[in-house]
C-alpha cells in the first residue's frame, strides 16, 4: 500500500481522535493514545525528508508526494515542517500535562482533530481553504472549554468571533485573485487590506476585539485555553505569514510597517493596564496573553527577517509559560472551589506551594522578565526596535512591566498571611485538599526546561531563525 505523506498526517490523527472519543471514559489510555499519536506526526515530519519514503512492511509512505480530493491538491513543503511540528510537539505536551486536569474529557479527541485540521490548512493549495479550516478546528475546541464547570460566555464569545473572522477571510481571498488579473486596481487591494487586517485583529484578539481572549482565560479549563492560546494562535500566526508569502505586494505597501507597529503597542498598552488592574488570575493569563500577541504584531511590523525570528522565539516560548500557569491555575481553582478572584485566594501559597510557584514562574515568562526563554525574544525585541524608535521600545517595555506588576500583586494576595483560625476552619480545609503528587512532577518538569531553555536560549533561537528564513517574505 503506497501512501501520500499528506494523507498520514491528516488522516491518523482524525482516526484516532474517533476511538478516543469512544474511550473517553479511560482517561490514562486517552492521554497516552493521544499524546503519542501527536508525538509519532512529530518525529515522523522531522527525521522522514521530504523526498524519502519509509517502508514498515505493505505499507509505504512518501511524505513528499501530493494528494488530490475532489481537486483540491495537499501537498507537504519545507515550509511547512516547521509549524507541523510546533503543532503536534506543543499538542503532545499539552494532552499529558492535561492528564490530571481533566479527567475523562473531550479534550483529548477534540485537540488531537484539531490538530489534524491545522495541519490539513498548511498543506492544501488554495489559501481559501487554509482559513476555512482553521476556523474549523478552531471552533472543534469550544467544546472542551467548560467541562470543569465554568460558564460558557467565553466559548461562546470565541464562537461568534471566530465565526465572523471566516467571511472576511474569503471575500480577501477573492479581492486577491481579482487584483492578480486587475493589477491596476489599487482599490481591490485597499479593501482586501481592510478585511484581512480586521480578519486577523479579530482572531489575534487585537484591541478592540479583545474581550474574547480575556472571558476564556477566566471562564474556561486551563489546559484548553493553553491549547487556544498557543496551538490555536500559533495556527493563526503562521496562517497570516502565508497569506504575506502567497500575496507579496500585501507587504509592500507604504502603510504595512507602521500599521503592525501601531497596532501591536496598543495591544501591548492596553494589555498591560489590564494586566496591572486585574484581580482574577484567569483574566490576568488572557491580558498577559494580548501583550504577547502585541509583542508578536510589533516584531512582524519591523519589516525585518530578525522580526519575523523574535516572533518565532516567543511563540517557542509561549507554550512553557502558559503550561506553568494552566498548572498553577488549575491548582489555586480547585483550593478555591473554582474561582479565581483575590478574595477567594488569599493566602492559598501556603496551602498549594507548587500551585502559587508554578503560576509565579509562568508568570514571569509570559511578562518577558530574566531567567525564562521569554526574556530572551523580548529583550531582542526591544534592542532592535530601539534602533528605529526609543519610545516605542520604552512603551513595549513598560506594558511588560505593568504585566509583571499584576503578577507581583497576585502573588502578594497568595502568599500573604492568614490567620490560623481561617486556615484551620471547616471550609478551609475542605477546600484545600494538598496538591497532586502527579501534578507536582509536571510542574518541577516544566520548571526546570523553563529555566534550561532561559539560561541556555540558542538551542530555541537556532530553530525561531531557521523558520524565519524560511517564511520571511521581506526584501
Amino acid at each position: 500500500m503506497n501512501l501520500a505523506g499528506p494523507l498520514v498526517v491528516v488522516a491518523a490523527p482524525l482516526a484516532v481522535a474517533g476511538v478516543l472519543q469512544i474511550l473517553r471514559r479511560w482517561t490514562l489510555i486517552s492521554v497516552w493514545l493521544s499524546a503519542l499519536t501527536a508525538i509519532g506526526m512529530g518525529v515522523m515530519l522531522t527525521f522522514l525528508p521530504l523526498d524519502g519514503v519509509w517502508t514498515f512492511r505493505a505499507v509505504t509512505i512518501e511524505l513528499g508526494r501530493s494528494l488530490v480530493i475532489m481537486g483540491r491538491v495537499l501537498t507537504i513543503e519545507a515550509t511547512d515542517i516547521f509549524v507541523l511540528r510546533y503543532i503536534y510537539f506543543t499538542a503532545a505536551a499539552l494532552f499529558l500535562l492535561a492528564w490530571r486536569l481533566l479527567p475523562h474529557s473531550n479534550f483529548f479527541p477534540a485537540g488531537l482533530a484539531a490538530a489534524s485540521l491545522f495541519s490539513g490548512a498548511f498543506m492544501v493549495e488554495q489559501v481559501v481553504y487554509a482559513a476555512l479550516l482553521v476556523v474549523m478546528g478552531a471552533l472543534l475546541m469550544v467544546f472542551p472549554l467548560h467541562e470543569t464547570g465554568g460558564v460558557a460566555k467565553g466559548g461562546l464569545r470565541y464562537l461568534v468571533y471566530t465565526t465572523l473572522a471566516l467571511p472576511g477571510l474569503m471575500v480577501t481571498q477573492l479581492l486577491l485573485d481579482l487584483f492578480t488579473v486587475f493589477p491596476n486596481d489599487q482599490g481591490l487591494l485597499s479593501t482586501a487590506t481592510v478585511l484581512l487586517g480586521v480578519s486577523f485583529a479579530i482572531l489575534f484578539g487585537a484591541v478592540p476585539f479583545q474581550s474574547w481572549l480575556s472571558a476564556v482565560a477566566a471562564d474556561g479549563s486551563p489546559p484548553v485555553v493553553t491549547y487556544l492560546f498557543t496551538v490555536n494562535m500559533g495556527t493563526v500566526w503562521f496562517l497570516l505569514l502565508a497569506y504575506f508569502r502567497s500575496y507579496p505586494w500585501l507587504s509592500e505597501q507604504t502603510a504595512f510597517n507602521s500599521l503592525f507597529t501601531s497596532l501591536g503597542l496598543l495591544m501591548m498598552v492596553t494589555g498591560g493596564v489590564l494586566a496591572a488592574a486585574q484581580q482574577r488570575l484567569g483574566r490576568l493569563v488572557g491580558y498577559a496573553t494580548l501583550v504577547d500577541n502585541g509583542a508578536m504584531l510589533l516584531a512582524l511590523g519591523l519589516g525585518r527577517t530578525e522580526g519575523l525570528a523574535l516572533a518565532a522565539l516567543l511563540l517557542l516560548a509561549r507554550p512553557f509559560s502558559l503550561g506553568l500557569m494552566t498548572l498553577g491555575l488549575q491548582g489555586l481553582r480547585r483550593f478555591a472551589g473554582g474561582v479565581d478572584d483575590y478574595e477567594a485566594l488569599e493566602g492559598a501559597g501556603s496551602r498549594m506551594p507548587w500551585s502559587a510557584m508554578a503560576f509565579l514562574v509562568g508568570g514571569i515568562s509570559l511578562a518577558g522578565f530574566p531567567l525564562s526563554l521569554g526574556f530572551a525574544a523580548r529583550w531582542g525585541l526591544y534592542r532592535v526596535l530601539a534602533m528605529t524608535s526609543l519610545s516605542n521600545a520604552l512603551l513595549a517595555l513598560a506594558s511588560t512591566a505593568a504585566v509583571m506588576l499584576g503578577v507581583v500583586s497576585s502573588m502578594r494576595v497568595l502568599l500573604v498571611q492568614t490567620s490560623g483560625q481561617r486556615l484551620g476552619d471547616a471550609t478551609a480545609v475542605s477546600r484545600g485538599s494538598g496538591e497532586d503528587r502527579v501534578v507536582v512532577i509536571l510542574i518541577v518538569a516544566l520548571l526546570v526546561a523553563t529555566l534550561a531553555l532561559g539560561f541556555f536560549p540558542n538551542i530555541a533561537s537556532g530553530i525561531a531563525t531557521e523558520m524565519a528564513r524560511w517564511y520571511t517574505f521581506f526584501k
